[in-house]
């Protein structure tokens, strides 16, 4: 569950303002907004990477202050994925999904078996299970993406953070990942996740509840009408 009240976003000045939200455990929310409203600001606040102006923000009744002091726990709540991945020199897609295990292995730091089932698993739902011994770097970027959203589900948090997480795939791994990402939270009840996206068609004929970013407000929608999310934007297109 992730709570703010009385809160301002931004570097400076504030960005986006938000009096009280709370946006709750086995949920999926997707935030949109036109370029430069906020939305990676957003995001990077609620992943404890950019500090409030002002106000308050907890995760699962933790902090973000106390979040961002605290590494290891950071790493037990919260898992990210940025809108683009590039690899990682000498580390192939199967060692890279493994680091998501990190914040759960014990003193030794040793995968056990149910760590590597969990692993395989998820680059088989993610339909990149032939590509585990292949070198992160020579994935396409579309794969990549899937890799660097692998890594963050076998990091099994709570709360799970998407910036843009579309941007490289195909219409039918977006398909797929919006899928995944439902059935992820359908597995646990205390996982919720927040992701940005342009792509909203998939979004309205899901029904996943929209995160509206406009004019320095956030509004939350539980069941979107295009027409609704629409206005909000003062457009009759979808180019936000």
């Amino acid at each position: 569950m992730i709570t703010i009240r009385q809160a301002q976003i931004g570097y400076i000045n504030s960005l986006v303002a938000i009096e009280r939200l709370e946006l709750s455990s086995g949920r999926i929310y997707v935030l949109v907004g036109r370029n430069g409203s906020g939305k990676s600001t957003l995001l990077r606040t609620l992943i404890g990477q950019q500090k409030l102006l002002a106000g308050d923000l907890h995760i699962n009744g933790h902090s973000v202050k106390d979040i961002q002091e605290n590494s290891a726990l950071r790493a037990r709540q919260i898992a990210f994925v940025s809108s683009m991945f590039t690899g990682v020199e000498a580390l192939t897609l199967n060692a890279y999904v493994a680091l998501g295990r990190v914040p759960h292995l014990g003193p030794f730091g040793r995968m056990q078996a149910e760590d590597w089932q969990l692993v395989d698993q998820t680059l088989h739902d993610l339909q990149i299970a032939h590509l585990a011994t292949k070198a992160t770097k020579q994935l396409s970027d579309g794969e990549k993406q899937l890799a660097s959203l692998a890594r963050a589900i076998v990091q099994d948090t709570p709360v799970l953070i998407l910036d843009e997480p579309t941007s490289f795939l195909d219409f039918f791994n977006r398909a797929l990942l919006l899928d995944q990402l439902q059935k992820w939270v359908e597995k646990r009840p205390d996982r919720t996740v927040v992701l940005s996206s342009h792509d909203l068609e998939p979004c309205f004929e899901k029904q996943i509840s929209m995160l509206v970013l406009a004019n320095k407000q956030l509004e939350l929608i539980e069941k979107p009408d295009k027409k609704k999310v629409l206005t909000l934007f003062g457009t009759d297109g979808l180019s936000v």
